[in-house]
């Protein structure tokens, strides 16, 4: 009995280490610089914030007083308002993010979101940048099914009401995305159906719908997005066209994007008809691919069902046979050396010689 005591009491300690670390780990208050209408500029420390405007203390630990956002200078989400620790905050998850390493980058990110949870409901706040650049590492790293949790947390609202149109215009596509790894076709097909415009005149001949004018790196999402809606409706040709699409929209701005076009494109082949039949044009055709597939991400990032097609195809000679030297004859069915002069030719190339010695003798008087 003792030594069951014991060992559950050890267990709840460590709960509770556990708990007060994670405690420990929320800030409580953040240094402030407050840009006031009236008042002047006053330095201080946030501890709260809500829809109307932060609590805030000019001395650290204190009670503090609601200040409201319509005091503050700046207009719409541009209010005065600047934390004194956004850049040492959010420096390690940049750092990560920018080295590529994007699923530490998100759990970093992540950790910020949490901590300063406090300055949320403040206007371009970075508690929110980080929770969206969370998001987005996800993305960056495939992750694509732990988007889906992030994108539906409350917290996400308020990407599209405390930060800029430009993470507004991004979170649309991370919600794109959050379908697309929940494999939830059904919605993303509606989702992606917005964006698409009826076709008329020659657009109508198109093998899909045409989309609306979007600028190249969301239209390779977009693309790749409704590539899959088809895939899984069967209509491989259809998506073909879309992943081939966003694969040359995408190729040099979104790796991420060009990889995975690249690769189902390469799927979507490697079952057409005319490679089971050892079709030459098909299997040109998937070596093209895979080898593009090989020279953009490297020999090892070619799935093992098609590395025996990581070969380069052979390059039709465009500009046919080499040309001939000049003077060389074109040759004859027989051979292709020199032809045998005639006596006609011998006869002018004499005539030739006396015309060239008599101007020469001219020249010279």
């Amino acid at each position: 009995m003792r030594t069951r005591y014991f060992f559950h009491t050890l267990i709840g300690a460590i709960c509770f280490l556990i708990a007060q670390a994670n405690s420990d780990a929320q800030v409580r208050e953040t240094p402030v610089t407050l840009f006031l209408i009236q008042g002047g500029n006053p330095q201080g420390y946030v501890s709260a914030s809500n829809e109307q405007g932060v609590t805030f203390s000019t001395t650290p630990g204190g009670a503090g007083s609601l200040v409201e956002y319509s005091k503050m200078k700046g207009e719409g989400l541009n209010k005065g308002i600047v934390f004194g620790e956004r850049a040492e905050a959010l420096g390690d998850a940049r750092a990560l993010f920018a080295a590529g390493d994007y699923p530490a980058a998100a759990a970093a990110f992540g950790k910020v979101a949490r901590d300063y949870a406090i300055i949320l409901s403040v206007p371009q706040n970075f508690a929110t940048e980080a929770f969206f650049y969370q998001i987005e590492s996800l993305r960056r790293a495939g992750q694509f099914g732990q988007m889906a949790n992030l994108v539906n947390a409350p917290v996400a609202a308020g990407i599209s009401t405390k930060l800029s149109e430009y993470y507004v215009d991004f979170h649309r596509y991370q919600k794109l995305w959050a379908l697309f790894g929940q494999e939830d076709w059904a919605g993303l097909k509606t989702a992606v159906a917005d964006y698409e415009e009826t076709p008329s005149g020659n657009e109508t001949l198109l093998p899909t719908p045409p989309f609306s004018k979007l600028p190249s790196s969301e239209l390779a999402q977009i693309s790749f997005l409704r590539g899959k809606v088809y895939q899984q409706a069967g209509e491989k040709e259809k998506a073909f066209q879309d992943f081939h699409r966003s694969f040359l929209l995408t190729f040099a701005n979104d790796p991420v994007v060009s990889k995975l076009a690249l690769a189902q494109a390469m799927l979507i082949q490697s079952q057409d008809e005319g490679i089971a039949a050892e079709n030459a044009e098909a299997i040109k055709h998937m070596q093209a691919l895979t080898y593009a597939f090989a020279t953009f991400y490297g020999d090892r990032a070619v799935p093992q069902q098609f590395e025996g097609y990581n070969v380069r195809p052979e390059v039709p000679d465009l500009l046919g046979a080499a040309p001939r030297a000049m003077g060389e004859d074109s040759g004859d069915e027989e051979g292709d050396g020199e032809a045998e002069p005639t006596s006609e030719d011998a006869e002018a190339a004499e005539d030739g010689k006396a015309k060239a010695k008599g101007k020469g003798k001219k020249a010279k008087e």
